[in-house]
């Protein structure tokens, strides 16, 4: 197996983490649906269709081109067959993996946060969610959550080489 198969296996995985997120989220559109809102704050149908099909189609996506999405990461340089995985290269999926397990969260939080924030502006609603000091300084933590993960993913192999890196 090469390494973009077994990155493969880790998007597979990343999709069924999005598939279980969005069957969390779902529960969030059933309110809505049924009650026209959340914890009676008034909330579109469509904001609540948005944050459970998004991730749905992105794990459907994933789970159907997995060797599509680790091609296009995985530089084909690094795209040897394995006899045994040399220490870059392990580390370089190893890297990816984290980049993958802190996007996951990063998405949810940013799914999270994007509902809030809606939730807090509906100038419909009898009573606003207000949004204080913290909630808008853990989005912006969000935001750099999300920037890192995407970082980590991107350039996996240049922060393992950094890693490997222990002359200086």
């Amino acid at each position: 197996m090469k390494p973009t198969h077994y990155f493969a296996i880790l998007i597979r995985l990343f999709a069924i983490a999005l598939v279980i997120y969005t069957v969390r989220q779902s529960s969030v559109l059933v309110e809505v649906l049924t009650s026209g809102g959340i914890q009676d704050y008034g909330v579109p149908a469509g904001f609540a269709w948005v944050s459970v099909l998004c991730p749905l189609v992105v794990a459907l996506l994933l789970w159907f081109f997995p060797m599509t999405v680790s091609a296009s990461i995985i530089r084909p340089e690094l795209d040897q067959p394995i006899e045994p995985m040399s220490a870059p290269s392990i580390l370089t999926v190893l890297v990816l993996a984290i980049g993958l397990y802190v996007l996951y969260f990063a998405i949810s939080d940013t799914v999270y946060w994007l509902t809030l924030w809606q939730m807090s502006g509906d100038k419909y609603s009898e009573s606003t969610l207000y949004l204080g000091g913290e909630s808008k300084a853990a989005m912006v933590t969000t935001v750099v959550e999300l920037l890192l993960a995407v970082l980590l993913v991107a350039r996996a192999r240049t922060v393992s080489g950094l890693m490997l890196n222990l002359t200086r």
